[in-house]
């Protein structure tokens, strides 16, 4: 009786040279190091930052990302700016809840966190003034593109996804 050959395993083609042996190499992700300074505060927006530059090579990222606290004398008007002199962005982590006392002014209830998601919006619509300055049609396209480079798994509760918010009304 002739000996039986052995059933070629993963581990002997692997060895031999054969394909579809062995394990897949693993790619590794392109080395990117971000320059932007982030504020402590801030410092889990690094991940998408750099999943947006690895979408958009040609993005503009600012070089420092603070964050900003409202305080409870004053009534907060915007969630964020852009400063393109030295290509800053400040970024609210926090709104105000408001109310009308007695004599009809606008007075500060209690100052909450925003979502993630909600930050991250601003962050892009701060971006895209990087490269359009003014708001504009090309403007507000250019912040849905940055917004879903992100990847959020679960839709923005404010913008429903399209990296669109629209802000509480002036009183």
């Amino acid at each position: 009786m002739p000996a039986q050959k052995k059933k070629p395993t993963r581990q002997n083609t692997a060895r031999r040279g054969k394909k579809g042996g062995g394990a897949p190499k693993k790619r590794s992700k392109a080395e990117l190091v971000l320059k932007t300074e982030l504020s402590p505060q801030l410092h889990w927006m690094y991940i998408y930052l750099r999943k947006a530059k690895l979408k958009m090579p040609n993005l503009v990222l600012p070089r420092r990302i603070r964050s900003f606290r409202p305080t409870r004398n004053k009534i907060m008007r915007v969630l964020g700016n852009a400063y393109f002199d030295n290509r800053t962005v400040v970024i609210a982590t926090h709104t105000q809840t408001t109310y009308m006392n007695r004599k009809g002014e606008l007075k500060v209830k209690k100052i909450v966190r925003l979502p993630k998601a909600r930050i991250l919006d601003t962050l892009a619509h701060e971006i895209a003034h990087f490269q359009y300055a003014d708001h504009g049609y090309e403007h507000e396209e250019f912040t849905r593109s940055i917004f879903k480079t992100f990847g959020l798994k679960e839709k923005c509760p404010y913008c429903k996804g399209t990296g669109k918010v629209q802000l509480e009304g002036k009183p």
